[in-house]
C-alpha cells in the first residue's frame, strides 16, 4: 500500500470526521421522523387554512373568525418551522445546530412549564416530552465532537482543495 504525500490533493483529509457520521442510526431516524412530521404538519396546515377560509367566507363571519384563524395558522406555522429547523440544522451539519437545539428546547420547556402552572398542559404535552428525551440525550453525547472535532461535507471539500 502506497503512503500519501503532502503533494496529493487528499493529504490530511482522511483524519477528518464528518458530522453526519457522528449521528447514531437512532438519531438519524429521529431526524427523518421530524422532517416528515413537520412537512405533514405544514401540508395539514395548508389544507386546514383553505377549508376554514372557505367556511368563513361562505358563512359571512365577522373579523373575529378571521383573527382566530390567522392566530391559529400562525402558531401552527411557527411550530412546524421550529420542528423542521431543529432537525434540518442537524442533518445539514451546521456547527451551531446542537446549541440551536438547546435554545429551542429551553424555550419549549419554559412554555411547557407555563402550561403546567396555568393548568393548560395535558397528557399530550407530557407524552411529547417523553418521546423526545432520547433525542436530547443523543445530541448531548455528540455535542463536543460535533463542535470541536468534526466537519461538515462543505468544510471537508474546502480543506481538500
Amino acid at each position: 500500500m502506497e503512503q500519501s504525500t503532502i503533494f496529493e490533493e487528499s493529504f490530511g483529509t482522511e483524519l477528518l470526521t464528518r458530522r453526519r457520521s457522528l449521528l447514531p442510526l437512532f438519531l438519524k431516524v429521529y431526524i427523518w421522523i421530524g422532517i416528515v412530521l413537520s412537512c405533514l404538519l405544514f401540508i395539514l396546515l395548508l389544507i386546514t387554512l383553505g377549508t376554514f377560509a372557505f367556511l368563513i367566507g361562505s358563512n359571512n363571519y365577522n373579523t373575529l373568525g378571521y383573527l382566530s384563524l390567522a392566530g391559529t395558522t400562525g402558531l401552527a406555522f411557527i411550530f412546524s418551522g421550529v420542528i423542521f429547523s431543529n432537525v434540518a440544522t442537524l442533518w445539514f451539519e451546521l456547527k451551531w445546530a446542537i446549541r440551536f437545539n438547546w435554545v429551542m428546547g429551553a424555550i419549549w420547556a419554559l412554555l411547557l412549564l407555563l402550561g403546567f402552572f396555568r393548568r393548560t398542559a395535558g397528557m399530550g404535552e407530557f407524552l411529547l416530552v417523553c418521546l423526545t428525551i432520547p433525542y436530547w440525550v443523543m445530541i448531548y453525547k455528540i455535542q463536543y465532537q460535533w463542535e470541536n472535532e468534526a466537519v461538515s461535507m462543505r468544510e471537508m471539500n474546502k480543506k481538500r482543495s
